[in-house]
């Protein structure tokens, strides 16, 4: 007797083989598209955050660059006031130059002489007065060895309408203590 099976046996199992393979590559294939879209969901995210970073960096770049501009601001004043104060301390130091001069002066001044005009001109200075003698005037130019440097006697002679009273102009170059060189 011949048994014929009717039933397609083989053919269900590669059928059966088939589905399963289907089953398994379809859920690999749902492995594969959750991964990658888990890591591009991550990668999203990372580039949204570092994006807030970036805009978060240009926001305090451009307050630095803003503050840089001030601080230079603030130097250039700096600068400018140094400027000034060095020129007041020069005008101090030249005014308390003058008292030591003035002060020089009055103390090379003889009793017999006095001092009618005193000019200052780049450091030309011109002297002028009345002497009741020669001698006066000699004593003075003497004593100014220490206050004035190439003193010369310009003028010297008789004041108009005065008796007795010699007039006189002496040129001399400025020359203070402290700024003299050393060795004289």
């Amino acid at each position: 007797m011949v048994r014929i099976n009717l039933l397609p046996t083989r053919e269900i199992r590669a059928l059966r083989r088939r589905r399963r393979t289907i089953v398994v590559g379809s859920a690999a294939l749902c492995v594969v598209v959750g991964a990658l879209a888990a890591v591009n969901v991550s990668q999203l995210r990372r580039r949204s955050a570092l994006e807030a970073e970036l805009a978060e960096g240009r926001r305090v770049a451009g307050e630095l660059r803003l503050r840089s501009g001030e601080v230079e601001e603030l130097e250039e004043g700096i600068r400018r006031q140094r400027e000034r104060n060095h020129a007041v301390r020069e005008w101090l130091e030249r005014r308390a130059q003058h008292l030591r001069i003035l002060r020089g002066l009055s103390a090379a001044a003889p009793d017999r002489l006095w001092l009618t005009r005193y000019a200052e001109s780049q450091g030309a200075v011109t002297l002028e007065g009345r002497a009741m003698d020669d001698e006066s005037i000699a004593r003075f130019l003497r004593n100014l060895s220490d206050a004035f440097h190439a003193r010369d006697l310009a003028e010297a002679g008789k004041a108009e309408g005065e008796d007795g009273v010699r007039r006189f102009v002496i040129r001399a170059a400025n020359e203070p203590r402290d700024a003299a060189p050393a060795g004289e």
